[in-house]
């Protein structure tokens, strides 16, 4: 369990305990303009990305997988800070939130992976598969400027531009060394699927002020990002065959629009307190919000060619709550508005603010043959949801008069942890005991509505330990082998909470358990004059797996337990220098993800050695690199393997997602100028997808196991684009 490998600017970093090759510090400086924060890691070993293109738009809620381990049970902060939904799970994406940008390229410095459990201190929020961690982008030593423009096309239609401009200060000896870096970026997209585009403007401020000669740092770090877009929806894959891969709903019939923020403000400070103590405090608030409103054609009976649309008008019965009418504006107001119930239910909108506030810090000793860390974190958080219908747009909000739900929702969370690097045969062998407790508290209130005949609220307080112990060997300089065991778990999210109330004046109990893994990593990593080189085993040991269903009567998603399941595979990565300024590198991943019991729920029935669902049984790279001078190229293929998919409800079908594979060509070039205004210009061009490969990066069935009208619906993933950035340094 150590820090994993860093590569400077845009990374894609390895989990130490998956021994993922790395990629060269040359290559990861020239990233895609239609790169995104998960784009940049699907080169990882087990990675496989669903999002795509510069502002994230995806159709799903879980946007990307981590060895079969989805986006809301993967922890995923920036700089150490979680900046998932806690209430929800997940980065983005989670509650249909998905035109939802976190972090943006020119905000991220580096990233660090870590595959399965680790130290308590690298584990996050909702560990169950691994932690992803952002790091920002830091400041500079010297000052300067640089403008950026870039522009590029789909093969089949759409384009994607962007224009930024990046300040830094340099290091300012009048006020101590003081560094500070500021960004704009807007990204403009045309997406290649029709009717679906997103405008992004990203902001960034990092300031750091070192103080106590240096061996102090302060630490001030804003991100806000915001966003309007038309997203992608899954479409029957029918309707792809037959009239191509940029196919999406016509707007005469279907459309969403979105309209997004993402906030993040971290105040940090870390220092040396003396030759044997060193610690750091954080305090950070995080705040995020979706506005969508979606619009169906009230005439075409919710269906277009037969299939159903992504969303539906509601009947008279809807509008009287289903028997239990708290709202004012129901079947006959609608009618008498605007014609009737389904003219007066076409808009839809829903609203989704979360915020949290909370404080982590850490003090460690730095004994002699012993480095002992203590640390915690607390936060609480809030999140509103609420959902209205109506005839026009505008949608009013209103609570009593058309609101299907009005929901908040809270956590209070606080762990402690204490953790140990111990040192033995002169650092030949180090052992990594550590333990966590985590103390959280989830409640949900609604009010009376459409779906909910009753008002009430719901709240349950869990506390679980987590431990962990690691082993790292070095019988020579180049050479480590390790092994790591550790236990995490995650809390039910709020869907456990609204799912027991509204049904009677007090709402039911909630009985849904806490879902935990047992993980075990193990392997051997190789570092000297020979190049790069490693090979790792995991088994995670899946127990309480939840599941969801969605009542499409009632509108209610129930959460439960459904059963367990085991995740095994292996890693083998590379990376050779080769003559001539060239570098090799590749890596394979396999994952066999499978039930080990036999498990009936609403969902459906489980049986053991079923397969898990949404999990590639491969992905792999392999890529060359040329870096000599002012020039970069780079050859790269990625490739993931076939995976089963799952019904609408969640359970695994029997149809196969197909194995697909992409090859990306990019170049660069850039000039250092002596002297004049300008210090340097790069040029950048990029061709992705080069063969244009069609292919689809998820899917699944709408229907049931036997059902008679089950069809396939798909998210399509981009054909070849190509552009060009332009890059002048002041």
């Amino acid at each position: 369990m150590s820090t994993p490998v860093q590569v400077k600017k845009v990374v894609k970093t390895v989990p130490p305990e998956k021994a993922v090759a790395t990629v060269s510090k040359t290559k990861v400086e020239h990233t895609s303009p239609t790169t995104n924060m998960l784009t940049l890691l699907r080169n990882v070993p087990g990675f496989n990305v669903v999002s795509s293109g510069p502002a994230n738009l995806v159709s799903t809620n879980s946007a990307f997988s981590l060895n079969g381990f989805g986006s809301s049970e993967i922890g995923t902060t920036f700089d150490g800070v979680p900046i998932i939904n806690t209430v929800r799970g997940g980065v983005y994406g989670a509650g249909s939130d998905h035109a939802l940008t976190p972090l943006t390229m020119g905000q991220i410095g580096s990233v660090e992976v870590y595959s399965g459990a680790n130290t308590p201190r690298e584990n996050s929020l909702d560990s169950l598969g691994g932690t992803v961690n952002f790091v920002p982008k830091q400041p500079s030593d010297k000052a300067g400027v640089d403008l950026m423009v870039g522009t590029g096309n789909y093969a089949t239609t759409g384009y994607s531009s962007s224009y930024g401009v990046t300040g830094d200060t340099g290091a300012i000896a009048a006020l101590d060394g003081l560094k500070a870096i500021a960004s704009y970026t807007h990204t403009k997209t045309d997406s290649f699927q029709k009717n679906v585009f997103a405008k992004l403007n990203a902001y960034y401020l990092n300031v750091t002020q070192p103080f106590n000669q240096g061996l102090s740092k302060l630490a001030f770090i804003l991100t806000h990002n915001d966003e309007k877009a038309q997203t992608p929806v899954t479409v029957p894959i029918a309707l792809v065959e037959a009239y191509g891969r940029d196919f999406q709903y016509p707007r005469d019939a279907f459309w969403n629009r979105n309209q997004t923020h993402a906030t993040h403000m971290i105040i940090s400070l870390e220092s040396y307190l003396n030759p044997y103590m060193a610690g750091g405090f954080k305090f950070f608030y995080n705040d995020s919000s979706n506005d969508r409103t979606e619009h169906v054609d009230p005439n075409i009976n919710n269906s277009y060619m037969g299939y159903a649309l992504p969303m539906h008008t509601q009947s008279a019965f809807a509008l009287s709550g289903y028997g239990s009418n708290f709202n004012t504006y129901n079947a006959a107001e609608a009618t008498a508005l605007f014609g009737s119930p389904a003219a007066g239910t076409q808009y839809q909108r829903y609203v989704d603010h979360y915020y949290n506030v909370g404080g982590k810090g850490h003090l460690t000793f730095l004994l002699p043959s012993n480095t002992v860390t203590i640390g915690g974190m607390m936060f609480s958080a809030k999140n509103l949801t609420t959902t209205a219908w109506y005839g026009a747009d505008p949608v009013p909000i209103i609570g009593g008069y058309n609101n299907a739900w009005l929901e908040h929702d809270g956590l209070d969370y606080a762990e402690g942890y204490i953790q140990d690097n111990i040192s033995l045969l002169k650092g030949k062998v180090h052992i990594y005991p550590g333990v966590k407790y985590v103390h959280t508290q989830p409640s949900v209130t609604d009010i009376q509505g459409y779906y909910y005949a009753y008002s009430g609220s719901a709240s349950k307080t869990y506390g679980f330990v987590e431990p962990s112990l690691g082993v790292t060997v070095s019988p020579v300089k180049t050479v480590e082998l390790y092994a790591n065991y550790g236990r995490t778990y995650k809390a039910p999210d709020e869907s456990a909470f609204y799912s027991v109330i509204g049904y009677t004046p007090v709402p039911y109990p909630v009985v849904v358990k806490p879902e935990y893994v047992n993980s075990i990593d193990a392997g051997v990593r190789y570092s000297g004059a020979y190049g790069k080189a490693s090979l790792s085993v995991f088994d995670r040991k899946f127990e309480d797996i939840f599941s969801e269903y969605y009542d499409n009567t009632t509108g209610i998603t129930t959460e439960y337990n459904a059963g367990r399941a085991d995740y095994k595979g292996f890693t083998i990565a590379a990376e050779k220098p080769l003559f001539h300024h060239l570098t090799l590198m590749g890596n394979y991943g396999y994952t066999d993800a499978k039930y080990t019991n036999n498990f009936t729920g609403a969902n459906g029935t489980v049986s053991a050695g079923m397969p898990r669902p949404d999990v590639p049984t491969y992905t792999a790279n392999l890529g060359l690199d040329y870096a000599e001078g002012a020039w970069f190229g780079e050859i790269s293929g990625h490739f993931v393997g076939a995976q089963y998919i799952a019904y609408n409800t969640g359970a695994t079908s029997t149809t196969q997602l197909p194995a697909y594979e992409t090859v990306d060509l990019k170049g660069t070039y850039t000039w250092k100028l002596r002297s004049g205004v300008v210090k340097k210009i790069k040029v950048a061009a990029y061709i992705e997808n080069l063969l244009d490969k069609k292919y689809y990066s998820y899917a699944y069935i709408q229907g049931t196991a036997g059902g008679s009208s089950n069809y396939e619906l798909v998210q399509v993933g981009p054909p070849r684009f190509a552009g060009v950035t332009l890059t002048a340094s002041f």
